[in-house]
C-alpha cells in the first residue's frame, strides 16, 4: 500500500463499495433502482470505479494483480446469480465488468494512479 496518512479510511471506503457491487449484484433484480443509464454500461462503471479507487491505494506494480481479482470477482458474482430466483449468468455482463477493469486499469497508468497521495497532499498543505 501506499504511504497514506488516511489509509484506513481510503481502504475502508473502497471495501464499501465492493459490498455495493456484490449486493447490487445478487439482490433480486426488481430490487435494484432504475437510475436511467443502461445495465451493461453500470457493469462496465462499476469495475472501472473499483480499479481506479484501488490503483490509487497501492504501487503500480500490484495494478495487474488488483485487476486480476476485480475480473475474477465479476465473474464470480455473475456465477453465483444462477443460485438466486431473479438473476442468470449473462457472458455481457462479465464481458462488460473485464472491459471496465481494462478501463480502469488504462486509466490508473496513465492518469490517475496514485490518486488518494495528490488528494491528500492537496487536502493537507
Amino acid at each position: 500500500m501506499l504511504s497514506l496518512r488516511y489509509a484506513k479510511l481510503w481502504s475502508a471506503l473502497g471495501w464499501l463499495l465492493v459490498a455495493g457491487v456484490i449486493v447490487g449484484s445478487l439482490i433480486p433484480g426488481s430490487s435494484v433502482p432504475a437510475v436511467g443509464i443502461d445495465d451493461k454500461v453500470m457493469h462496465a462503471a462499476a469495475y472501472s470505479l473499483l480499479m481506479v479507487w484501488f490503483a490509487g491505494l497501492y504501487r503500480r506494480d500490484r495494478y495487474l494483480t488488483i485487476a486480476a481479482k476485480l475480473a475474477a470477482l465479476g465473474i464470480g458474482l455473475d456465477t453465483l446469480q444462477v443460485l438466486t430466483a431473479t438473476r442468470s449468468f449473462d457472458w455481457y455482463d462479465v464481458a462488460m465488468n473485464c472491459a471496465g477493469v481494462v478501463a480502469g486499469l488504462a486509466l490508473s497508468w496513465s492518469l490517475l494512479g496514485g490518486w488518494c497521495q495528490r488528494v491528500e497532499q492537496r487536502l493537507l498543505s
